[in-house]
């Protein structure tokens, strides 16, 4: 357990916020898996790299954050590149984006200003301006390789001391990565003042929430960046407001790898080493008056009648489904019913179910992009109490039986010209322990087919 311990501990000490389910899971995975891991020695290096895959995957889920680079050939005119979330906005989002003034924070020569904001009834963008300084530039080695001579060196010595055969970067998954090169990241702060074991990355309205955020940045220049900061808000968070004020606080500028250069799996998430790490401490606060108004005059509310979805103790349904201006957005009421740690936790349980993914067509049979995200969890034990747990949280903290599970999950999916209907489909991911390499199963749930 050496190499996953490595690099869960490099990702617990960067300055992020974590939240304690968060944890928990990846404490779990560990646990549940270490078993397996001792009995099927002779792949255990693919069994590892498994297990690291899973936990990043989780991190991906749960950590407030998540960024990817978006190269765009030197031009920013017209919607963001959102490509690692899988989802592109119609073209009418110039028509939404609204300027902002007079929202800097600077850092001698360095400067992030708040340009402009994108708001409908699901996602909230935020678009920041990065001009970098010569020397903040080449501190962050922008445009160089994550992996660093350092680094290669440690890879030579690890492979001498403790596996005892000669390094090979043909086979080493250090080198995987040589290829990835250093952009810019934007941390913005949870140290907002909050209630005890609380933290905030954002205030609306002056009231603090802890709200999953993606991140996008596209390389306008040697020296120049565009960043994007895209928020999903529900009423959960808005209570019915159309018209709000967001504010952020700034920490700094951070390297991150270029996910564009990784020829690998596409959900991988790129980690950043100890000898490659960089931070520009950048503090400073941004303040924007954000309104829905104009996007949901010309947002529409479908009806629909689909056929619920149901797999061993799991009940899904749609909800809701409007068409707005830039995307479509499906909201999914889920219910499980007898779940316990077990079935939440151990991939070995019956009750388990695995990762849940969407497929989305138009009624021509064309993928749609589409991009999901939970939004609520709360669970109801067998004595008739009910709490609500952090999105993706499976109560690695506890034990219990019997308890009944309700999810709020939205779709948000691509509009485009002309789409009559839509047809998605649940996949379920299970585990299928008939191959010794763990090899994941995919099950088909029942569609739901939508006319716009």
């Amino acid at each position: 357990m050496n190499e996953i311990d490595k690099i869960i501990k490099t990702k617990f000490q960067e300055d992020t916020y974590m939240p304690t389910s968060t944890q928990n899971i990846i404490n779990q995975t560990l646990e549940q898996n270490k078993n397996t891991i001792i009995k099927k020695k002779a792949h255990k290096m693919n069994i590892i790299n498994k297990i690291i895959t899973i936990i990043t995957s989780i991190m991906a889920m749960l950590l407030g954050s998540v960024t990817v680079y978006a190269a765009v050939g030197g031009t920013i005119a017209g919607k963001p590149v959102i490509e690692w979330i899988g989802l592109g906005f119609s073209n009418e989002y110039e028509n939404y984006k609204v300027d902002v003034e007079g929202q800097e924070v600077a850092n001698k020569e360095t400067t992030i200003d708040l340009v402009s904001t994108v708001c409908d009834d699901g996602f909230t963008i935020l678009e920041f301006d990065v001009k970098l300084s010569k020397e903040d530039k080449e501190y962050l080695r922008l445009g160089e390789s994550i992996i660093t001579e350092e680094d290669i060196e440690q890879e030579k010595k690890k492979y001498k001391e403790e596996y005892n055969i000669e390094f090979d970067e043909n086979h080493s998954g250090l080198m995987e990565f040589k290829g990835v090169t250093n952009t810019v990241e934007l941390e913005f702060s949870s140290n907002f003042e909050a209630p005890e074991n609380q933290a905030y990355n954002i205030l609306i309205d002056n009231q603090g929430y802890y709200i999953k955020g993606q991140q996008t940045t596209s390389k306008i220049s040697e020296y120049e960046y565009k960043v994007y900061q895209m928020y999903f808000l529900t009423d959960k968070e808005l209570n019915g407001k159309t018209n709000f004020k967001l504010t952020l606080k700034l920490d700094g500028i951070n390297n991150i790898g270029n996910k564009d250069d990784y020829i690998g799996e596409k959900d991988f998430i790129i980690l950043n080493t100890e000898n490659n790490s960089r931070k520009i401490d950048t503090s400073g606060e941004f303040n924007v008056e954000v309104s829905k108004d104009k996007a949901l005059e010309n947002t529409k509310i479908v009806d629909v009648n689909c056929e619920s979805a149901k797999y061993k103790g799991l009940t899904k349904s749609v909800d809701e489904v409007k068409v707005t201006p830039l995307q479509i957005i499906i909201k999914l009421k889920t219910q499980i019913d007898n779940v316990s740690l077990q079935s939440l936790s151990s991939t070995m349980n019956k009750d388990y179910i695995g990762i849940i993914d969407y497929n989305v067509y138009d009624t021509n049979g064309n993928k749609l992009n589409s991009f999901d995200i939970e939004k609520q969890r709360t669970i109801t034990y067998s004595n008739g109490i009910t709490e609500e747990w952090a999105p993706g949280d499976i109560g690695a903290y506890k034990d219990f039986y019997g308890a009944t599970m309700n999810l709020t999950e939205y779709i948000i999916i691509e509009k485009k010209d002309n789409i009559q209907g839509i047809k998605i489909v649940p996949t379920v991911r299970e585990p299928d322990f008939s191959n010794e390499r763990y090899e994941e199963k995919n099950v088909d749930l029942t569609n739901f087919d939508i006319n716009l």
